[in-house]
């Protein structure tokens, strides 16, 4: 195509093309209901809204050291089948325990559809019945959606049925600043920051880079959630006594669990979502369709004393600006001769926020592909009933550390959380 105009990469796009070992395959599936009058015909449609809404979804992308994106233009309302890709599956007879098992067969189906360099960015089955709702199995693959972005989704497919069935036009809020526009400003941004890399450095993990792993010990999953007393205290007590948000208590209870455990304070990458929009003011990134995840490594400083002492000193030190590393390693060529050699941690931390029903077993398997990792952990935060819990979910893979050792640091983890001492 003709049309097609050039658009830049963020930092987690960048790395992901560049060094993921199968970028085809990584889709995020988002179960949408819609009214049980949605058809085929109609769900094409609201897929090609969203296409049109948020020009990540409508782009291509190359795989490699010289990945680019290009960005096709809106559709104008002319569905394209090649691509607006939904398939219908009948539910109508369905065993409801069933139903869990199919959602996974289909949305396995769902991802080998997916075809980043064509263009082909969502894909989709319509699960469909006479009574109750109609289910859109709706996956869109992680290179042009974060956990955040994922929301935006979720909204713009509720308000899109909500002005279809009340027989309005269709009008959905638009992107303020595109990932790409948000790209080029860090780009450049990245060239005025006097970060320190020394800094970076010095954060590196103690362990040497690994290249090969043994076949033992096992891969190793383990799913669990903190509630009840303890959910209380983390997301109430906690962040009044240390004066900081209930996610930094994660993170930095999770240092000291792994410091405890091993032996050795190791660093930990930190995933966050790169939403700094403080970075130029009067920005909106609210509703900004796009992988804008970044990360850097954090290493809590070796201190003797109390659970609590060596939580208030990591607290107190923690990065000012920790958005710096992804800065001077992906927007900032001079930077790069030093950073490509980075030790990088071999434990991982991703807080995903506020994630409503919670699917452990999906996350864990999200997690397979995080092989550089001896550990990493998702978690989020859900309230159903009134009740607020905060779930985890945490993968070693083959070679890594082992059930054993995962065990042990998830339960010096908890047992940091229910019993520092904040007074």
């Amino acid at each position: 195509m003709t049309d097609l105009r050039p658009g830049r990469l963020t930092a987690a796009a960048k790395k992901f093309l560049m060094w993921d070992p199968n970028p085809a395959l990584f889709g995020i599936t988002i179960p949408c209901p819609v009214p049980v009058s949605m058809g085929l015909e109609q769900a094409q449609h609201l897929i090609n809204a969203l296409m049109d809404n948020h020009e990540s979804l409508r782009s291509r992308y190359s795989y490699g050291m010289e990945a680019t994106c290009l960005i096709e233009p809106a559709s104008g309302g002319e569905i394209d089948t090649a691509r607006i890709d939904v398939r219908t599956v009948d539910i109508e007879n369905l065993d409801h325990n069933l139903l869990p098992q199919l959602m996974e067969e289909e949305t396995a189906k769902s991802n080998l559809r997916l075809d980043p360099p064509s263009g082909k960015l969502v894909t989709a089955a319509l699960l469909t019945r006479s009574t109750d709702v109609n289910i859109l199995l709706l996956t869109i693959h992680h290179i042009a959606i974060d956990g955040v972005a994922m929301w935006v989704m979720w909204d713009d497919v509720a308000t899109y049925v909500r002005q279809w069935e009340a027989g309005e036009t269709i009008a959905l809020a638009p992107e303020q600043t595109t990932g790409s526009d948000w790209a080029a400003f860090l780009d450049e941004y990245a060239l005025t920051r006097a970060a320190d890399v020394d800094y970076w450095v010095g954060a590196s993990d103690s362990e040497p880079n690994i290249e090969t792993r043994p076949a033992a010990p096992e891969s190793a999953f383990l799913d669990g959630v903190i509630e009840g007393a303890v959910a209380e205290r983390l997301l109430d007590e906690l962040p009044t006594a240390l004066d900081c948000s209930y996610t930094r208590i994660l993170l930095v209870a999770l240092g000291l669990a792994i410091e405890d455990v091993t032996g050795v304070a190791r660093p930990v990458q930190v995933q966050k979502h790169g939403r700094y929009s403080r970075l130029r003011p009067g920005t909106d990134l609210g509703r900004t369709v796009a992988w804008l995840s970044d990360d850097y490594p954090w290493l809590v400083r070796p201190v003797a004393g109390s659970h609590s002492d060596r939580m208030r000193d990591a607290i107190a030190t923690y990065p000012e600006n920790p958005e710096d590393f992804t800065l001077l390693f992906w927007h900032h060529p001079e930077s790069w001769s030093r950073l490509i050699e980075f030790n990088f941690p071999k434990f991982y931390f991703n807080f995903l926020g506020d994630v409503g029903v919670w699917i452990p077993g999906a996350h864990s398997r999200e997690q397979a592909r995080l092989t550089v990792f001896d550990l990493s952990m998702f978690l989020g935060a859900s309230q159903n009933d009134g009740v607020r819990r905060v779930h985890y979910s945490v993968h070693s893979p083959t070679g890594g550390i082992g059930i054993d050792r995962v065990k042990e640091i998830v339960a010096q983890w908890l047992s940091i959380i229910g019993t520092v001492e904040v007074a």
